[in-house]
């Protein structure tokens, strides 16, 4: 009897097993949505960037606040009038500075999984889209990284960064290399919208190809501390 319990489990768990590996494999070939909170603002932030907020309207305290209990995510997008961008990038709250007696917040929030838009729609003031989120593939053996490696310690050197060099070596992915640069809205609308990392490093290499022709010695840039 108990050869024949255990033959019975065996079975379940080999049956379990089977169901998830068939329902990963679903995953990866189908377009998966989610049902985001987004914040419209007029810029865009990208993967791996810090953003200090002000939270003052109600629908956004309301989002906070449930995001902080709950650990609910939100998305932070671009507004363009009556409309938001196609891409935005989901954020987690990295500290509270202060949380106010009425409701208000100042927080840092940090740019995550960046996503495509699909629908929107509107509950309680606040636009929900439905969002496929677009993996962000990590790839430092491609030969661009050390080009683009080689170009950002040219980039620090130029802008004074000349001690601890290591401490900024350590990147793993594209956006990593942006940390601490304000760019134009323009360009971070490109990068943002480009989903392959190849690609995207090709074309943060350009940049820094422009910055190194410049004439700009000490910048507005906030370059990266380690």
């Amino acid at each position: 009897m108990f050869q024949l319990e255990c033959q019975h489990l065996n079975y379940a768990l080999l049956l379990l097993l089977y169901i998830l590996i068939n329902y990963v494999v679903y995953l990866s070939r189908n377009n998966i949505l989610f049902n985001l909170p987004l914040f419209p603002l007029n810029l865009v932030l990208l993967p791996y960037e810090y953003l200090p907020l002000h939270i003052f309207e109600p629908r956004y305290k309301k989002m906070v606040k449930n995001s902080l209990e709950n650990d609910d995510a939100f998305g932070i997008i671009l507004s363009q009038g009556e409309s938001v961008f196609n891409k935005g990038v989901k954020v987690g709250i990295s500290k509270v500075f202060k949380e106010y007696s009425n409701g208000e917040y100042d927080i840092l929030v940090k740019g995550q999984d960046p996503f495509d838009v699909i629908t929107t729609r509107i509950e309680d003031q606040t636009i929900i889209g439905q969002v496929e989120y677009v993996s962000i593939q990590t790839d430092s053996n491609n030969p661009q990284f050390q080009t683009i490696l080689n170009s950002y310690i040219k980039i620090l050197l130029k802008f004074g960064i000349n001690k601890d060099l290591d401490l900024h070596m350590n990147k793993k992915i594209s956006y990593e290399f942006l940390q601490g640069l304000q760019l134009p809205l323009s360009l971070k609308k490109e990068l943002i919208s480009i989903n392959k990392e190849t690609d995207r490093l090709i074309f943060i290499n350009e940049i820094f190809d422009n910055l190194l022709k410049s004439d700009i010695k000490n910048s507005n840039f906030n370059m990266p501390q380690a």
